[in-house]
This record gives structure tokens, C-alpha cells and sequence, in this order.
């Protein structure tokens, strides 16, 4: 997606590695193979847990999408580490995708969202902890063994954790690489959320633990704008902490999705300028530091460039410099060279594209993702991407023409779903008076609920609901009555009879 929230505002306090290749001998190649793999079972979810309960392990519930980067570097990365697979075999491992028939069902019970989750369960369902899917780490094999035998869930270790006085070392652990920034299940609100990370930052044991906590605390505290929103006492733990972690390169390595995603942001709202700057430099040479270390995955170094895009437009009025235009594309054509299968390339490429863009130069991002098309794992992304680099080029016709395309192969229902209502919310915003238009790409989602086997909850229920009141209130501004009515008839010819809880039925009626 144009700009993907789930992505990459991920991370976890964790130390990565590369990721080597089976070894191979002329009698064991299979079986080598074999070992260096983990055992998954695709989908079935309730199997998982029947088999869970007959063997007394957790589950390893991986939860992602074929089209979604972040899942694409997990799979290259730390799904073919060697220390991470020999930990899963303590784990009965479930590969969910969010396409799978019921996948959003599940997401809904076990409260995830956000592609990639990697989430940790005792065979009663009940959780012990969630994983950041943004990091491939070589110690998340250390966080599988001590939840291999935790006997408390994620919400006994929470209850625990508000008197932090008496948590033990696995507990800080667990607390230290859980995924704070994508768990709608827990907290609810980004702000309760915060709070409670920053009670548990005063009483972390550990040094570096404590300074992760409060930039996650502070992260989260401060929005998702390109300018934190932060009060003064605030501002001050900004300037007092980025120096701390900057001076170490182990704690900006661990902490590099943070500083690349969150601190231009953090040090934006800090009052005075030539703090700023200094900060701003001083971040940016960090960054610099873990483009360049060939123990980080590709996209991890690559994304680092966004923290040069959003100082540099804070400094020039919101333009880039030519300089950091400059650098953009020198990284983006290393990752170029260097992506060389086709997952790795779903991971780092529409990210390329999406710098080139923020950076400037729209013609070079469409070029670029224009290429990837014949051979990308899932065209209709790159696609969509292209109608956001039209859109923001005014070229209404290619915005919309690139969103049709998208959605007409989009792969899998629930993508099919979101697919679809991306391009009729296309079509509404920047055609709203072709009545026409409005009531064919909305008849696209009808087919796409229609045709839906995954589940009508989780993502597919929120795209659905949001659909439908962008629907209503396109109806109220255009006289678009007998649209609406056209398209209810049409809805209730196409909803399956399954759907037992009519929210297909019901997607177009006002709650």
C-alpha cells in the first residue's frame, strides 16, 4: 500500500544476523534441507491446537500476506535462520495467511492485524506473547526457548508488569521484544499504551531495555505526523535520550526501526533549532552506519533512508535537497542489484519506489515499479502504488486506471476485498460525479464480498464497514439514492447465505 502501516513501524529490541544457507552433501542434501526448515502447517489452525494439546506445546501462529513486504523479508530472513528454526521445533508452527478460508476469524479472536504477526500460544488459545514481524533477529530464537515454557499469558505477565518491582529476567525479556506498536488487542489506545511503556521504562533493570522502552513509549506517545506531538517534560527526554542510544552503535542497531521510522519525528518537535540539527546529524550518521552493515536485512538497511527524506524536507521548506536526492537513488539502485529473488524484491522494491517518490522524483519511482511488474510475487501492490504516484501527479486517469487493474488481479479474498475497495474509493474522490463510474467499481466490491471465503471479520470487515460509509456519504453529497439502492439489491443477490452474522448483507445499510 501507499505508504503501508503495517508494515514497517515495527521493531523489537533484538540484535540481527543474515541468514545462512543449508548445508548440502552428496547422500544428505534432503535431509539437510529438511532441517533447515520449519515445519509449518499451512492454515489449519485447529489441528494446530489439537496437536498442541496432545504434545503440551505452544503454538507459533504466524499470521501474514503474500503481497506484503515486512512478510516477504521475514520469510527470506529469519524463517531460513538456522538458530530461529531449531527453536520452532519446541512450537507446533501454523502458517495462517490472511487469504486462508476463516484467516480473519482467526485474526479477530487472537486480536491480531497488522501483516507480519508472530504470535506465541499455550494449546488453551490463550496467548503468551506477540512478536514484532518487522525484525528478523538472531535472540528472537532466545525469546522462542523462554516461551516455550511459560506457564502465564501475555495478560498475566501485563497484569504483573504494573508493580514491574517484581518481574524476573524472562519477563523483562518478553516485555522487551513484545510488538507495542501493532497489538489492537491489549491497550486499544496508542496513548494507554505509551503510559504504561513509560511506567515500565522507569523500573526496566536493564540499561539499554529502559531506554528501548521509553523511545517506544515516546513514539507512540507522540502520533504517527511527521512532527511529534510532544509536551515539554517530553521534549526534554527526547534531547536527553537520542544522544544516549545514538553513542552506541549496538543500541541504534538494536533500535534501528524506531530511530529510522520515529526519529526524525521526535527530534522535529524539539523547540530549539540548533538541537535539532545536531540531533538530526547525528542520527542521520548512525543510520548511515546500519545502511552499511551487511548483518542487517536488505529492507532494514534500505529504510533507513527515510529518516534522510524527512529531515531534509524539514529543512528546505518540504522539499528534498539535491544531495539527498542523490543518495536516495544510489541506495535504491544498490537494493536494485542486491534484491535478487523474487521475496526479497516483494520486501525492498516498493519501498525503493516509495523513496524515489517521497523524495521527489515521481518519474523515476514509476519507472522503477513499472519494471517490476512482469516478474513481482504480486503485481497488483506495485500497482496501487503507481495509481498513489499518479494521484499526487493530478493525473486522475492513471490513478484510476492503475487501481482498476489492481483490483481486477488481486489474488486471494480477502485481498480481492481490500483490492477493490481501494479503487472504489479511488473512483470516489477523484471522480465523484460520475455516477457511472461510482457504481461500477462499487459493484466490484459487492463481487469481491460475494465471492469471500476468509470470514467476514478482522480486515476484511473493517475495509468493508469503512467502504460502506464512504458509500453513504457519497450518496447524501451526489444524489446518489438510486445508486445506493441499485447497488443494496445487488448486495443482497451476491452475499453468501453463510454469512451468518449479514455483515455483508448490512455492509451498505447505515448502522
Amino acid at each position: 500500500m501507499w505508504r503501508p502501516i503495517s508494515g514497517l513501524m515495527l521493531g523489537c529490541f533484538l540484535a540481527t544476523t543474515g541468514c545462512d544457507r543449508p548445508a548440502k552433501t552428496e547422500t544428505g542434501t534432503q535431509t539437510a534441507a529438511t532441517a533447515q526448515q520449519i515445519a509449518w502447517r499451512e492454515g489449519d489452525v485447529d489441528d494446530a491446537f489439537a496437536e498442541a494439546k496432545e504434545t503440551n506445546k505452544p503454538v507459533l501462529l504466524y499470521w501474514g500476506a503474500k503481497w506484503c513486504p515486512p512478510c516477504n523479508l521475514m520469510k527470506s530472513t529469519l524463517f531460513k535462520d538456522p538458530a530461529f528454526i531449531a527453536q520452532t521445533r519446541a512450537f507446533i508452527p501454523v502458517h495462517l495467511d490472511g487469504d486462508a478460508k476463516g484467516a480473519q476469524i482467526w485474526g479477530e479472536k487472537f486480536g491480531i492485524q497488522g501483516y507480519p504477526t508472530v504470535i506465541l500460544l499455550r494449546p488453551d488459545h490463550s496467548e503468551i506473547t506477540r512478536l514484532s514481524g518487522g525484525s528478523t533477529a538472531s535472540t528472537l530464537a532466545d525469546i522462542l526457548r523462554v516461551a516455550a515454557t511459560r506457564t502465564t499469558s501475555t495478560e498475566d505477565l501485563l497484569r504483573q508488569a504494573d508493580d514491574p518491582t517484581h518481574l524476573s529476567t524472562d519477563d523483562w525479556r518478553l516485555l522487551a521484544s513484545f510488538d507495542w506498536l501493532d497489538d489492537p488487542k491489549h491497550f486499544g489506545d496508542s496513548k494507554r499504551a505509551a503510559a504504561f511503556l513509560a511506567k515500565l521504562a522507569g523500573a526496566a533493570p536493564d540499561p539499554a531495555i529502559k531506554r528501548h522502552l521509553q523511545l517506544t513509549a515516546l513514539e507512540m506517545s507522540g502520533g504517527n505526523g511527521d512532527v511529534a506531538q510532544l509536551t515539554p517534560a517530553q521534549q526534554a527526554e527526547v534531547q536527553a535520550l537520542l544522544p544516549q542510544i545514538l553513542s552506541d552503535y549496538a543500541e541504534v542497531k538494536a533500535n534501528r526501526q524506531e530511530l529510522t521510522f520515529g526519529g526524525a519525528s521526535l527530534i522535529r518537535a524539539l523547540p530549539d533549532p540548533a538541537t535539532r540539527k545536531a540531533l538530526g546529524v547525528q542520527l542521520l550518521a548512525s543510520l548511515d552506519k546500519v545502511a552499511a552493515d551487511r548483518s542487517v536485512p536488505l529492507g532494514d538497511r534500505f529504510g533507513t533512508i527515510d529518516a534522510d527524506i524527512a529531515l531534509s524536507k524539514s529543512e528546505n521548506g518540504g522539499k528534498v535537497a539535491p544531495a539527498v536526492l542523490a543518495k536516495v537513488r544510489e541506495r535504491v539502485a544498490f537494493v536494485d542489484h542486491a534484491a535478487t529473488d523474487p521475496m526479497m524484491r516483494q520486501a525492498v522494491m516498493p519501498n525503493a519506489g516509495q523513496a524515489l517518490d517521497d523524495a521527489g522524483d515521481p518519474a523515476g519511482a514509476t519507472k522503477l515499479l513499472e519494471a517490476e511488474l512482469p516478474h513481482a510475487v504480486a503485481p497488483y501492490y506495485y500497482m496501487i502504488d503507481l495509481s498513489g504516484i499518479a494521484e499526487e501527479q493530478k493525473d486522475n486517469t492513471a490513478a484510476i486506471s492503475w487501481a482498476r487493474k489492481a483490483a481486477e488481479i488481486a489474488e486471494g479474498p480477502a485481498t480481492r476485498i481490500q483490492w477493490a475497495v481501494l479503487y472504489a474509493n479511488t473512483v470516489m474522490r477523484l471522480t465523484p460525479d460520475d455516477k457511472g463510474a461510482v457504481e461500477q467499481s462499487a459493484a466490484m466490491v459487492i463481487d469481491a464480498l460475494g465471492r469471500n471465503s476468509g470470514g467476514y471479520a478482522q480486515r476484511t470487515a473493517k475495509r468493508a464497514d469503512d467502504w460502506g460509509k464512504k458509500m453513504r456519504e457519497w450518496s447524501a453529497r451526489h444524489d446518489g439514492a438510486a445508486v445506493l439502492t441499485r447497488l443494496e439489491t445487488r448486495m443482497g443477490q451476491t452475499c453468501p447465505a453463510s454469512d451468518a452474522t449479514a455483515v455483508c448483507h448490512n455492509v451498505l445499510k447505515a448502522a
